[in-house]
């Protein structure tokens, strides 16, 4: 428990400063070793609330959380598929 709580303090803080390159593993890494770890959606909604909002991108501005749920979707089906 306090590993996910850790895990997802600095996924936040690397997100609020704009660091992906290091959100970015880490949330995969979260997602392989937690059950369930939709903290990623979470994440993605805040990229997007702090970078994506400029008018006339179209979905571009909701890259963040397009990319968290095909991540979390992805890694669960990898993680059944291997786990059988």
């Amino acid at each position: 428990m306090k590993l996910r709580i850790t895990t997802n303090l600095i996924v936040l803080i690397a997100i609020i400063h704009g660091w992906w390159f290091i959100a970015l593993p880490l949330v995969i890494i979260g997602c392989w070793f937690f059950p369930y770890y939709i903290e990623i959606m979470i994440g993605g909604f805040i990229y997007d609330a702090l970078f994506g909002t400029t008018s006339g991108t179209g979905l571009m501005a909701y890259s963040g959380i397009i990319i968290s749920i095909v991540i979390f979707a992805g890694i669960i089906v990898i993680k059944q598929n291997i786990r059988k």
